[in-house]
């Protein structure tokens, strides 16, 4: 396997701003990242897994998958599974299913994660005390135990997320990093299915979980061997465990 390093100009600005109402002014940086690529072939697909880091400490990841699809002879109602692609041929549907198992220690091991969200409130509109508007304000909720801390593929989930330390910065806000998740599959398989638990860790978006040695993957290469008593199951029991 090789690991390939690289700038990137993402043609995009960091931060920028125009001004000319009093005195003409701009200001500007562009945004270029560093990148570590890498591939693997499995089976008849290529994946290529990008790490991105910004120059505003965004750590970013993705996965570009490439190679040659998976096929399946055509036949009667094959259309009801997938997409002709050859006289012979099917494309038939599947997921792709990646999860990722991040170790976060944040000014230390100390760390709380934090949603934060939006609501409305009613107040008097100050310029016409008998009209009232609705005023927007935080609503911030510590999730403090596994299971606030699990969400299944089709669960609201905060606006705002982020893995807090027991740091501040000098305004008094704790310091952090926001987890934004931008595209899932969709189900994997219903949780009825007796092979289910050996891909439980598909039920999530995200599951956060407080660091165990004997937890330190959240599955297992051996469960394809006997998904129906998979030998590691995510959430094999339902945990109050706080952090």
């Amino acid at each position: 396997m090789a690991i390939c390093i690289f700038e990137q100009n993402t043609e995009l600005p960091i931060r920028r701003h125009f001004e000319s109402i009093q005195s003409p002014f701009y200001g500007g940086l562009a945004d270029s990242n560093l990148v570590f690529r890498t591939t693997s072939t499995i089976y008849n697909y290529d994946y290529v897994w990008d790490f991105i880091f910004h120059q505003n400490g965004v750590l970013n990841v993705r996965v570009h998958a490439s190679g040659y699809i998976i096929s399946d002879f055509y036949f009667g109602d094959a259309e009801d599974y997938g997409n002709r692609v050859q006289e012979k041929v099917l494309g038939p549907i599947h997921t792709h299913n990646i999860h990722f198992k991040v170790d976060l220690d944040i000014g230390g091991v100390e760390n709380t994660l934090v949603g934060n969200d939006m609501a409305f409130e009613t107040i008097k509109a100050p310029w016409s005390p008998e009209d009232k508007i609705h005023r927007m304000k935080i609503v911030r909720e510590i999730l403090d135990t596994e299971n606030k801390a699990a969400f299944h593929l089709h669960d609201d989930m905060p606006r705002y997320l982020y893995f807090s330390s027991n740091c501040t910065n000098k305004w008094g806000h704790d310091q952090g990093y926001r987890i934004q998740i931008v595209s899932f599959s969709g189900d994997h398989l219903l949780e009825s299915d007796p092979m289910e638990p050996g891909l439980s860790w598909g039920r999530y978006k995200l599951a956060v979980t407080k660091r165990k040695e004997n937890e330190s993957f959240s599955t297992t290469a051996y469960n394809q061997v006997d998904p129906w008593n998979p030998p590691h199951f995510l959430f094999k029991e339902k945990k109050e465990q706080t952090w």
